[in-house]
């Protein structure tokens, strides 16, 4: 049935034993932030040069110059989440925060788990009585075959184990890819 259950009373001990265990997403380069916002500083500069003289910008370029600078302010604001978000599994339940909002879940609360593929890793969404929170597991960046950059919680798989073990949850539906426990 579910290779959940033979571990389930090592893994449940274990958490129970456990004061509280704190996970941390992998951290994306800053690289493309930096990039956008020089992207956008440089299109700033030009709409600033052709303001300030008799040539006239195109409506598509004052387009793009918006579409940059709200790139830059969006892959920031992605990074400053991510640089934020924290899961931490107690003998209590399950806190996960990330700068937005901050959901907390007794092992007894959580309804339902769903894991499904995502472009990295998988995602997984956790549900309880009128909250959720969604993470992602381990993903990879690959570009020509090698790996560029690291996605999502590293111990991801671990994490919906626990999850899924100590709230008491068993597998209600299998739709292709996607896993889904319920009580």
């Amino acid at each position: 049935m579910c290779g959940f259950d033979r571990l389930g009373k090592s893994l449940s001990l274990a958490l129970n034993d456990l004061e509280e265990k704190i996970f941390r997403p992998e951290l994306a380069p800053r690289t493309g932030e930096r990039n956008a916002w020089i992207l956008a500083f440089l299109m700033v500069i030009l709409w600033l040069i052709f303001r300030l003289t008799a040539w006239k910008l195109p409506f598509t370029g004052e387009v793009f110059v918006i579409f940059t600078l709200g790139a830059a302010l969006l892959i920031s604001f992605g990074n400053w989440v991510e640089r934020k978000t924290v899961l931490v599994l107690t003998s209590r339940g399950v806190r996960f925060e990330n700068g937005l909002r901050k959901v907390s879940l007794a092992w007894k609360e959580i309804e339902e788990v769903r894991v499904r593929p995502a472009v990295w890793g998988k995602r997984v969404q956790v549900r309880g009585k009128g909250t959720r929170f969604d993470f992602h597991t381990l993903g990879e960046v690959k570009y020509k075959g090698a790996v560029q950059a690291k996605t999502g919680f590293a111990q991801g798989e671990e994490i919906v184990r626990q999850i899924v073990l100590n709230s008491g949850l068993r597998i209600a539906d299998q739709l292709g890819d996607e896993m889904i426990y319920m009580r």
